[in-house]
């Protein structure tokens, strides 16, 4: 037994534009944690190889 696609059960009760406004907040809080995750992996990186002595 298939189960509904939740997605298109909460969408039907949004208009399209309401839709595409809870999709793009999505998106763009999506692509913030993208970025603030890579930048605080880059740093962790950077302070890492400051540490440890050459050679």
């Amino acid at each position: 037994m298939a189960l509904p696609n939740l997605r298109n059960i909460f969408a039907s009760f949004r208009s399209p534009l309401e839709e595409r406004e809870y999709s793009r907040t999505a998106f763009f809080k999506f692509l913030g944690f993208v970025l603030v995750t890579m930048s605080m992996s880059l740093a962790a990186v950077k302070h890492h190889k400051r540490g440890i002595p050459a050679g």
